[in-house]
């Protein structure tokens, strides 16, 4: 995807990136020095110059400059060398020996490209979450990206990575988790009933892992049986963090079996699950069913507590 352009062009710019100093493999501070005389440029004329330069530059230092250059002018026309510089198209990367030098450079570039939303960056973002040989840093950026742009052809992939016991980075798993949130896309459904149901009471180091499926299955909105059964199973989670986020998820569901749900669990043996549940059942059934509560003497007094802040609040709303 190497970018071409006329050659009357091409010299112009040539002369342009000698006098900033870029691709001399000279001083690197120099040159990010030199580089802050873009900001009096023309917005257009500086964003096809940064294009530029970061096809022909090595030095990690001035790249990530570069990048954020354009992390700030926000332009599409971008997406093309970023794409290159994401898998190591640019000459002047190709050759390089050691790759790792620009993990953080193609860290950045994902990011870039996940706030651009531009469909024709997820295959390239793809390729890189689906290499396991990549860095756990990249390749959970490229998820994170992935799900920023929205494109529901990265789904299959999302959940094949989610779901991979063998994965060896829980934290890849959890940013797959989190962009498959953000497609909400019904089809993660019954992927993630499965991990739950696998990792149930599994290491602690797969807490967040549950609780970002949980947060996820909210965000998917639907109201079928299938979700709420999986956030119901969810509430029995030894971690009080996932069981927090299964009453958020449900209090956003509407069906009528929620309340009967949701209620128990205002008796959590954690405080603040009981207090999530107790604004989880002010969301789902109001105010009246608050007030019936505090009617209850065996009401924990964190709940009482829970429920005249409410209250107070909604007050203070109507005055």
């Amino acid at each position: 995807m190497k970018i071409k352009m006329p050659e009357e062009n091409k010299k112009q710019l040539e002369d342009i990136a000698k006098s900033f100093n870029i691709g001399k493999n000279s001083n690197p501070q120099e040159t990010i020095k030199l580089l802050e005389r873009l900001n009096f440029y023309n917005e257009d004329k500086a964003i096809n110059l940064v294009n530029y330069f970061v096809t022909i530059e090595a030095n990690p230092d001035v790249l990530m400059k570069l990048l954020k250059f354009i992390q700030k002018f926000n332009n599409k026309s971008s997406v093309n060398c970023l794409i290159d510089l994401l898998l190591f198209h640019n000459d002047s990367l190709e050759k390089c020996e050691n790759k790792r030098t620009y993990d953080k450079v193609r860290s950045m570039a994902a990011k870039i490209l996940g706030n651009l939303k531009d469909n024709n960056a997820v295959d390239s973002l793809l390729y890189v979450l689906n290499n396991s040989k990549e860095s756990y840093k990249l390749r959970l950026d490229a998820a994170d990206a992935l799900g920023r742009i929205g494109d529901i052809y990265a789904v299959p992939s999302l959940i094949n990575v989610a779901s991979n016991e063998k994965e060896k980075s829980v934290y890849v798993r959890e940013s797959a988790v989190k962009a498959l949130g953000l497609l909400g896309d019904i089809r993660a459904i019954d992927p993630f009933i499965k991990i739950l149901e696998k990792n149930k009471a599994v290491a602690v180091k797969f807490n967040y892992l549950r609780e970002q499926i949980v947060r996820a299955i909210g965000r998917l909105g639907s109201c079928d049986d299938r979700t709420i059964r999986a956030l119901e199973q969810a509430l029995s989670d030894e971690s009080p963090h996932v069981r927090v986020e299964a009453l958020e998820a449900l209090s956003q569901v509407e069906n009528e079996r929620i309340k009967e749900i949701i209620e128990p669990f205002i008796l959590d043996k954690d405080e603040t699950v009981a207090r999530t549940a107790i604004c989880a059942l002010y969301d789902v059934a109001g105010r009246e069913c608050l007030e019936d509560l505090l009617q209850k003497d065996d009401l924990p007094s964190h709940c009482k507590d829970e429920i005249i802040l409410i209250f107070e609040e909604e007050d203070e709303e109507d005055v």
